[in-house]
C-alpha cells in the first residue's frame, strides 16, 4: 500500500457519543485501506467521560479543553500524520467510498474539496424544520461556488494549513468559511466533489434551527465585524432567490419552497436580534 496517500480524518465531538458511534462504524467500513488512514476524535469537553467506544488501532480519542469545534479541529491537526486531512462531524455518517473518492480528486490535482452532504430524515413526512433543511442546509455545491466548504465534509492537503494557517479557534461558528476565505485569497481553490459523500441528519425541530441560527449569527458578526448599522441595514431583508433555486434544482416542491422561505424570514429575524444583543454586549456567544 506504499502508493496510497496517508489520510487523517478529524472529528470534533461535544456530548454526542451515541451519534459518534455510528460515525465510527461508517469509517470502519471505508473502502480505503485501514492501514492508510487514521481517525482522530477530539472530545471538546474533557470533563464529559466518553461512553464505551469500539475503537480499532487506527482510531484515537484525545481531548481539547478550549471551547469550540475549531479549537478541537486545530488540536487534531497538531497530531495528524496524514498528507491529506479530511473533516467531518460526529453526527455525520460517511459513505463507504468517502475517503477513496476524496483522495482520487486530490491526486487528480484538486487542492481543496467541498464534499457532498446528503440529508436524511426521521420519517417520510417532513416537519417544517426538515423542509427548511431540505431547501437550504448543506448545499455544498453552492457553498463551493463562493469558494467555501462546510467542515461536515471538507478535505484538503495538510500542507495548506501551513500556508493558510489554522482555523480561528476563537470562533464558535463560521470558522470554516473564515478559513476558506483565507485559502481562496491565497489562490487555493475549492472543487465540489459530488461523489465524496457524508450523510447528515436533518434538524427536525424549530428549536434546533433557532439554536443553530444564534450560533451562526455570532460567527457572522465576528468574521464580518458588523456594526449596529450593518445589522439593521441587512437584518430585515431576505432574498427569495435561495428558495427559488431550491425549487428550480429539485431540492423541494413549490409548496415546500414557500414554507422554507417563511422559515428563512423568521430565522433572519432571530439572527438580527441575536447580533444586536451581542453587539450591545447584552449576552455572550453560545456554542
Amino acid at each position: 500500500m506504499a502508493n496510497k496517500k496517508m489520510v487523517s480524518v478529524i472529528i470534533p465531538t461535544y456530548h454526542d457519543w451515541d451519534r459518534l458511534a455510528l460515525c465510527i462504524e461508517a469509517l470502519k467500513s471505508q473502502t480505503y485501506p485501514a492501514e492508510t488512514f487514521e481517525v482522530i476524535i477530539v472530545n471538546n469537553d474533557p470533563d464529559d467521560a466518553a461512553s464505551e467506544l469500539n475503537l480499532t488501532e487506527n482510531f484515537q480519542l484525545i481531548s481539547e479543553s478550549s471551547p469550540g469545534s475549531y479549537a478541537a479541529r486545530n488540536a487534531g491537526l497538531a497530531i495528524a500524520r496524514g498528507e491529506i486531512v479530511a473533516f467531518t462531524d460526529s453526527d455525520c455518517i460517511p459513505d463507504k467510498d468517502w475517503i477513496i473518492n476524496s483522495v482520487k480528486h486530490l491526486e487528480e490535482g484538486a487542492e481543496r474539496l467541498a464534499g457532498r452532504v446528503e440529508l436524511f430524515f426521521k420519517s417520510k413526512r417532513h416537519s417544517i424544520s426538515e423542509i427548511y433543511e431540505k431547501a437550504f442546509s448543506f448545499d455544498q455545491e453552492l457553498t463551493a461556488s463562493y469558494g467555501g466548504a462546510i467542515t461536515a465534509n471538507m478535505i484538503t492537503w495538510k500542507k495548506n494549513f501551513d500556508i493558510v494557517g489554522l482555523f480561528d479557534s476563537n470562533l464558535m461558528s463560521g470558522g470554516d468559511n473564515e478559513w476558506a476565505g483565507r485559502a481562496e485569497a491565497m489562490g487555493i481553490k475549492v472543487v465540489y466533489a459530488k461523489d465524496a459523500i457524508v450523510y447528515h441528519p436533518a434538524r427536525d425541530s424549530i428549536k434546533d434551527l433557532i439554536k443553530k441560527k444564534r450560533r451562526v449569527a455570532a460567527g457572522l458578526l465576528r468574521v464580518n465585524r458588523l456594526s449596529i448599522l450593518d445589522i439593521l441595514a441587512k437584518g430585515f431583508f431576505v432574498n427569495p432567490s435561495r428558495a427559488i433555486r431550491a425549487y428550480r434544482i429539485g431540492r423541494v416542491s413549490f409548496f415546500e419552497s414557500l414554507v422554507s422561505f417563511f422559515v428563512l424570514f423568521f430565522l433572519k429575524l432571530v439572527q438580527t436580534l441575536e447580533q444586536l444583543l451581542l453587539v450591545l454586549s447584552l449576552k455572550k456567544d453560545e456554542r
